[in-house]
């Protein structure tokens, strides 16, 4: 395992920027905190064009359409987005099929491991402590959870 302060690159999934966005979300002072010091950092940053589309449903269903787009622009201005082609979706249904046996999988959250491995990323930051469900092994990306990020960062 690579420690979290010499990795250079991370990718961002939906709970990371709902806790951000979300003032009511428990952890949404710890993703402030961890995007501030990745900002700060100047790291590499990534999410996904899916999760930015999740995000501004669950952003319009509380604010205006004009704060949603504020808040997107803020997002894309910071990270790089990526988006997942035909075949990205056959090959992970491909993987799926040959590798979850038994395992409580999130589709979406695969594909987000997936498309972060692809393009080389080295940590996908989020809240939650189920992502992925134990599929993760077959990627090289490490799962950082945003707890952990801190608690690191602080001990540095």
């Amino acid at each position: 395992m690579k420690d979290c302060l010499n990795m250079s690159s991370f990718f961002f999934d939906t709970n990371f920027f709902l806790d951000i966005l979300d003032k009511s979300r428990d952890r949404h002072s710890q993703a402030n905190k961890a995007l501030s010091l990745l900002i700060e950092k100047d790291e590499d940053l990534f999410t996904s064009s899916d999760i930015i589309s999740t995000i501004s449903y669950f952003l319009q269903k509380r604010l205006g359409i004009k704060e949603t787009v504020l808040n997107i622009d803020y997002i894309v201005e910071n990270v790089n987005i990526l988006s997942s082609t035909k075949e990205d979706f056959l090959e992970l249904n491909r993987i799926i099929l040959k590798n979850s046996n038994n395992l409580k999988i999130d589709y979406e959250d695969c594909m987000q491991l997936y498309l972060a491995n692809r393009y080389k990323v080295e940590a996908i930051l989020t809240s939650d402590k189920t992502f992925c469900g134990g599929l993760h092994q077959l990627f090289s990306v490490e799962i950082l959870y945003l707890d952990e990020y801190l608690k690191r960062y602080q001990n540095w």
